[in-house]
């Protein structure tokens, strides 16, 4: 498949996801209570960290899979299947045994409210089931990645959010509200998995994960590639999951919901722009074997350039109308929401360019020192998350998320990939950012012309104030696009 084609299926993909997800928080939240949406976003948040097992392994499954297809090395390629498979495996046993130790220790992580704990301890469980029996299907989602089947993967993707859509619409009630939850979680993830297993079996017949394929010279070359990525995953989680845990633990659970309102929001915008990397992924590490720096850094620069506009202008929509949307979406009480939110975003500006070149890096083999500087920037967020909470409260692990990122990604990572990628950064970022000046300049005024209007919350009014402004990038993107031409034409 073609870039655009790869990016619009997952985009179209994640469109269907953010809408469930759009709809089912405010509707979970007001299913269950406050109190009751707290716990089950700090549970979800602590077996999250059992996703740091998957130790780097899914780009490992992506790389070598395809290399191994390439050169129709089936045996090769089974060989870093079930190898994989194996490791995951192992690493899906110690999920477990983590998930049945939190359980056990569940009053020991604060006061659950009026939140039985028992309940607790069976979410947590089916939680570590979930994310257990995921890291096993994932082996099959990297093959199919590797494949270059985006649209099939996002497909998948689509049907499984509409699935837990139904299901939760169907079964959540507030009593028993996190046992229900973690069961819908876990039967769509087993369904996920089961239709993930079937077409990468139809994309790769000769696909066999087993036992005799397993290969310790496959193992070791995989192991080593994926020791720096795992350090990076690691890190990257890390960042993910820290705020959300520093909150409940220190102000307690229900403070953490208007930083988690904000903190998804957010990620719902980013995941899509953080598909473009994936994208890229492949695509760079043939470019650069092919020796085609130019291309490279002409695809890395398209690629950041495409982020940076759209986070540029989710920052831009944030500061003008976020407070009007988090009102129509969640309710006016969660105070502190849209402050969080502008922070957040404005990192996003910042760190969806240098995912490129993260993925550029990984492309040609460069994980040891960008994992290190992972490592540095996870760290430098929990100190500072855990010591600016205790001054400004929420907003304060806002700003500890946000000056670690802006920092060490800017001033260290930047003109690491710019000496490594062989790239000068002068000319990378006039390419990147200058383009897209009058574009966001545009949407600048746009929005500056409806707040004159006063627009009030509800659905209607974000419709189409996100209508329009969907209108002046697209019209101002498309005069950019067509201005060249015009003095080529004039020209000739």
């Amino acid at each position: 498949m073609s870039l655009t084609r790869s990016v619009s299926a997952k985009w179209l993909a994640h469109l269907v996801v953010m809408a469930v997800g759009f709809y089912l928080m405010p509707y979970v939240m007001k299913t269950i209570g406050e109190e009751g949406y707290g716990a089950w976003v700090f549970v979800n948040s602590i077996a999250g960290y059992s996703s740091l097992l998957y130790m780097g392994f899914g780009s490992t499954v992506c790389r070598f899979v395809a290399d191994r297809r390439a050169r129709q090395d089936w045996d090769g390629l089974n060989a870093v299947a079930s190898g994989v498979f194996a490791v995951y495996f192992v690493a899906a046993g110690g999920v477990m045994a983590v998930s049945a130790g939190l359980a056990l220790a569940a009053p020991a992580l604060g006061d659950w409210g009026d939140v039985p704990v028992s309940d607790v301890r069976i979410a947590m469980i089916l939680l570590g089931l979930n994310i257990a029996i995921g890291m096993l299907g994932s082996v099959y989602g990297g093959v199919l990645i590797a494949t270059q089947r985006f649209d099939l993967y996002s497909a998948i993707e689509a049907i499984i959010a509409v699935a837990r859509l139904v299901l939760t619409i169907t079964f959540l009630q507030k009593q028993g509200a996190l046992v229900v939850l973690g069961a819908i979680f876990l039967g769509v993830t087993i369904l996920e998995n089961a239709v993930t297993v079937w077409w990468a079996r139809c994309e790769i017949p000769t696909l066999s994960i087993r036992r005799r394929h397993i290969n310790r010279a496959v193992l070791k070359e995989c192991f080593s590639f994926s020791l720096f990525t795992a350090l990076r995953g690691m890190a990257v989680r890390v960042i993910h999951l820290t705020d959300v845990v520093v909150i409940g633990i220190i102000l307690g659970k229900a403070a953490a919901v208007p930083y988690y309102v904000a903190l998804r929001l957010v990620q719902m915008i980013s995941t899509p722009l953080e598909k473009i990397g994936d994208v890229v992924l492949p695509k760079a590490g043939d470019m650069h074997a092919r020796g085609e720096r130019d291309g490279l850094e002409g695809l890395c620069a398209k690629a950041m350039g495409m982020g940076f506009l759209l986070s540029a202008a989710f920052l831009i929509g944030s500061v003008y109308f976020g407070e009007m949307f988090l009102t129509t979406w969640m309710g006016p009480d969660l105070e502190g929401s849209y402050l969080i939110l502008i922070v957040l975003a404005a990192a996003q500006v910042i760190a969806q360019p240098l995912i490129i070149l993260r993925q550029a890096l990984t492309a040609i083999g460069d994980v040891k020192r960008p994992a290190y500087i992972d490592v540095a920037q996870a760290v430098a967020n929990f100190v500072l998350s855990i010591t600016f909470v205790k001054i400004w409260g929420i907003v304060g692990v806002a700003w500890g998320t946000f000056l670690p990122l802006v920092l060490i990604e800017g001033l260290v990572l930047f003109p690491y990939a710019m000496k490594a990628l062989e790239f000068h950064p002068g000319h990378l970022l006039a390419k990147v950012i200058l383009p897209q000046v009058p574009v966001l300049v545009a949407l600048t005024a746009y929005c500056e012309a409806i707040r004159t209007l006063e627009p009030g919350p509800g659905w209607k009014n974000v419709a189409l104030i996100a209508a329009g402004a969907g209108g002046v990038l697209a019209a101002s993107m498309g005069w950019r696009m067509l201005r060249p031409r015009q003095e080529v034409a004039l020209a000739g």
